[in-house]
């Protein structure tokens, strides 16, 4: 199943509770806020239990969406249960900052097995243990990217 809501791209594989997620487009506050706020309701209402985090389109992340981050979802994000994380890396050393300080944070709040990737396919590998299935995520994954530059409107796919 995939979500699409303003910039941000969900994919969710129930038998695995695996939640993906990828970032699209302009960064504002609002809508980082807004973003992760549905990233964690969403993924409480599914029970993912393991998340692909794949921040290499994520827009320079500014000071304001890296305190809100630190200082009010993390101690929310407790309450996922998350057991595995998946980090694909940003390409830009600004990013790839914020974020090693924001899970430097997030340590004492999430308590998941955590991997660093620089791509997603082998982040899927690892939380899939599965080829096939990779193979099948990355086909959604890309048929729905696909949908989505053409209408640039929310789906549900």
């Amino acid at each position: 199943m995939i979500r699409i809501l303003d910039s941000l791209c969900i994919q969710f594989y129930p038998k695995l509770r695996l939640l993906r997620w990828a970032w699209h487009g302009p960064m504002s506050l609002s809508k980082f806020q807004l973003a992760f706020g549905e990233l964690m309701i969403f993924s409480l209402q599914q029970g993912a239990n393991r998340w692909l985090i794949d921040s290499a389109s994520l827009p320079p992340i500014g000071p304001d969406e890296q305190a809100w981050l630190s200082d009010l979802w993390l101690p929310c994000a407790e309450h996922l249960g998350l057991r595995h994380l998946a980090l694909v890396l940003p390409g830009d050393v600004h990013n790839q900052l914020i974020i090693e300080s924001v899970i430097s944070d997030g340590q004492r709040y999430v308590k998941a097995n955590l991997q660093f990737f620089s791509d997603a396919l082998s982040a899927l590998d690892w939380l899939t243990g599965s080829p096939t299935l990779v193979g099948d995520m990355e086909l959604e994954w890309s048929a729905a990217q696909t949908v989505w530059q053409q209408s640039g409107s929310h789906l549900i796919y």
